[in-house]
């Protein structure tokens, strides 16, 4: 993290402008205060797909269509074929 005081920040804004552009997060002192910018990620950006490997379990997708759920006294019995 890059620091300065505002006034070498206002010296050289532009060049700032983009090191922040470029991922770079820039520390502004003021009167004794911080001040952070940095960059907002993209939509998107930094965001996982979760693993749904357990949901659909061991079954192979491509008979995910004789895939199916039924229920039974103790609840919902998961994994029964439709066929």
């Amino acid at each position: 993290m890059k620091s300065l005081t505002a006034s070498e920040a206002r010296k050289d804004w532009f060049r700032l402008l983009d090191e922040v552009a470029a991922g770079e997060v820039i520390e502004v002192r003021r009167r004794g205060q911080r001040i952070v910018i940095r960059r907002e990620p993209s939509p998107g950006e930094g965001v996982q797909t979760p693993d749904y490997g357990p949901v659909y379990g061991s079954s192979p997708v491509d008979e995910a269509d004789r895939w199916g759920w039924g229920w039974e006294a103790s609840g919902l019995a998961q994994g029964r074929d439709r066929v």
